[in-house]
């Protein structure tokens, strides 16, 4: 009898997924493209914003560094700042400059001489008066250039400066990195320098002071308020901008997860080496002390070009990253109803197309069934006609033929039936005799190769143990030699494991089958490990299924695969690392797997790993894996292991589960 097809290979099946094709062709292509626009626009769209926020965020630096600048010009042309210079008047010259600071806001307000002597100082008056500064922005204002830029001092610049400002530019490193002071005593400052000049026009000295960016929150709050404004996504604000001296947050508007500001976190080594040593802008995605965000950098560059810090203003990725999924969402909903309508369309279509071939197919089941007088009216002269013309023809031809077939059948039969009960018993002796010659010739050659491994290694290995102990009894626990004689104790001791692997490799043992609890030899291994190998600081894990069913199987030699598997691993990881242990049903078999946290096996290694001899452990005998590779073998499973080079490996042994 002809067993009907599965419904999914009949031709209204076909049919339909030949008119879904295309569609689902053109649909796959509309969702890569549509994914991949509305990424690109989102992303572009973004960066974008974060661009021309980076130029704002820039405007709003210049701007406080302009008014700097102004602040010293208007102070520069005050006649009785001058005048007190020009008569050394030390206490005119302080009592002008201390007004100024109150009124401007500066930290540091420094005058000197035309020899760049300093005669007054704001932030500090009594100290350093008299000191000859070397300044690049003290020479340039001598020259009679007007300096305004951003500067760095040291902790004793700034001591000398204003004590109150050192101690506020003091920040410490939340993050520790080896070989780094965790404190940044350094000050970043917007200065400007200005010469002074008398009513004959020749410099009488010089005027500098500057702002510190150290801990200055109301700048970077100024520029993420004129940037971003007040907009919030959440709990969190919508945008962030912060000042860096080096690699360290000095002035941010990012905030820890206890809500304090995120001074003196670092920036990510990616984005320090693209702004600060390549000197070149960062536009990007990045992680922002514990978010991401859409980011832009820029350096901050000294007089001399060199880049001492950078300015930051970053988009919160949360709110672009909903929008895009939420789009994408919108688009699968709108790419789902378009294919059920297709999917609708199309079933309809080929259901009309097949139903003569469903026809057909239903009179061929009532041939198979045993029905020869069946014949189908032709409607058509299409291909289904055609087919439908030759299906009567094979109807009437297998009534015919069976007339015929049934008489040969019949004297077919019995030769058929006398030939294979003649084949049958020569198949018989024949494999008898062939499972009889071959068992004899291993068990000849095993034999033979256990003999000389006794004969030849145990009998002197127990004569050199034997003298051994005798002579570690003689010996007292000082004495000289006594070392070296439990050197030789150790070696017999392993030459002693190597022959008796050796023994177990070459001998096909007894299998002695019991009903076998996996996960309970296991935790039987588990509690002897530490007298075989030291752990250290090795962490197992246990991953076991319960209500494992039980094995038909030898415990004993099992018992010797799993405490092989676990001992490699353990030293394989050199006493520290992650030993995870697992049980699981597969189908009709058992999995045991052992994973370790270890260097890994190379592939070439790997190949070789349960071939006779074959070790990559000093002083192994190469033997271990390949007894427990018989062993599994013989009870009709299997080892198999999976390793990367540098992520520690895994060996997992199948076990069938048999009645």
């Amino acid at each position: 009898m002809i067993p009907a097809l599965p419904r999914m290979r009949s031709i209204r099946a076909k049919l339909t997924l030949a008119a879904l094709a295309p569609l689902a062709v053109a649909m796959a292509i509309v969702t890569v493209l549509g994914f991949s626009l509305i990424n690109a626009w989102i992303v572009g769209e973004a960066q974008k914003k974060v661009r021309n926020d980076l130029e704002a965020a820039r405007a709003e630096y210049n701007q406080q560094k302009y008014a700097l600048r102004d602040a010293l010009h208007f102070a520069a042309h005050t006649a009785g700042l001058i005048d007190a210079l020009e008569r050394m008047d030390r206490a005119g010259m302080q009592q002008r400059l201390t007004e100024l600071m109150a009124g401007s806001g500066m930290d540091v307000l420094t005058l000197t001489d035309a020899g760049a002597t300093a005669v007054a100082r704001a932030g500090n008056p009594e100290a350093g008066l008299g000191m000859t500064l070397s300044a690049p922005y003290v020479k340039a204002a001598l020259e009679g250039e007007v300096f305004t830029g951003t500067v760095l001092m040291s902790a004793a610049q700034m001591e000398i400066e204003n004590p109150l400002v050192a101690r506020r530019a003091r920040l410490r490193l939340v993050e520790s990195l080896p070989g780094r002071d965790r404190m940044e005593n350094r000050g970043m400052f917007l200065l400007s320098a200005y010469p002074l000049r008398g009513a004959d026009g020749q410099i009488l000295g010089c005027l500098y002071g500057g702002v510190l960016l150290n801990r200055n929150l109301d700048l970077v709050d100024r520029i993420k308020s004129r940037v971003y404004g007040a907009e919030t996504y959440g709990e969190k604000s919508l945008g962030s901008a912060t000042i860096f001296l080096g690699d360290v947050r000095v002035a941010t508007t990012v905030r820890l997860r206890n809500g304090e500001r995120a001074l003196g976190t670092l920036v990510s080594r990616e984005v320090a080496h693209t702004v600060l040593a390549e000197q070149k802008p960062w536009l990007d995605r990045a992680l922002v002390v514990h978010d991401w965000y859409l980011t832009a950098y820029e350096p901050i560059l000294d007089r001399n070009g060199n880049a001492i810090g950078a300015l930051y203003v970053g988009l919160l990725e949360a709110p672009y990253r909903d929008l895009r999924t939420r789009a994408a969402g919108t688009l699968m909903l709108i790419l789902v109803v378009t294919s059920a309508l297709g999917y609708l369309l199309a079933r309809q279509g080929s259901k009309r197309l097949s139903r003569p071939i469903l026809e057909l197919e239903e009179m061929a089941q009532r041939v198979a069934h045993g029905e020869r007088h069946v014949d189908l009216a032709v409607r058509d002269t299409d291909e289904v006609g055609r087919l439908t013309h030759a299906f009567n023809h094979m109807s009437r031809a297998l009534r015919e033929r069976e007339e015929q077939l049934r008489g040969f059948a019949r004297d077919l039969e019995a030769k058929v039936a006398e030939r294979t009960r003649l084949l049958e018993e020569k198949n018989q002796e024949l494999l008898h005799a062939q499972e009889e010659l071959a068992r004899s010739e291993k068990l000849a050659a095993i034999g033979a190769l256990a003999a000389g491994v006794a004969h030849e290694i145990n009998n002197p290995t127990a004569i050199i143990r034997g003298n051994t102990e005798l002579l570690l009894m003689e010996l007292g626990a000082e004495s000289a030699g006594r070392e070296e004689a439990e050197e030789v104790m150790k070696q017999t001791e392993r030459i002693a494991r190597i022959t008796a692997n050796l023994l177990a490799f070459a001998r096909r043992q007894a299998m002695h089958e019991e009903r076998l609890d996996v996960n309970a030899l296991l935790e039987e291994i588990l509690s002897q490990l530490p007298h075989q190998v030291g752990l250290g600081r090795i962490t197992l894990k246990k991953n076991y299924q319960p209500e494992l069913p039980p094995l038909r199987a030898d415990g004993g030699q099992l018992r010797q695969v799993f405490t092989n598997l676990l001992v490699n691993a353990v030293e394989a990881m050199g006493g520290e690392g992650l030993l995870l242990l697992g049980t699981a049903v597969e189908g009709n078999e058992v999995r045991v797997s052992v994973t370790d946290t270890g260097p890994g096996i190379a592939p070439a290694v790997r190949e070789k790993l349960f071939n006779p001899f074959f070790t990559t452990k000093r002083g192994g005998s190469g033997l271990g894996l390949s007894v427990s590779y018989g062993i599994v073998e013989r009870h009709g499973g299997t080892i198999e292991v999976e390793s990367t080079p540098g992520q520690g490996a895994t060996f997992r042994v199948h076990l069938p589960l048999r009645s």
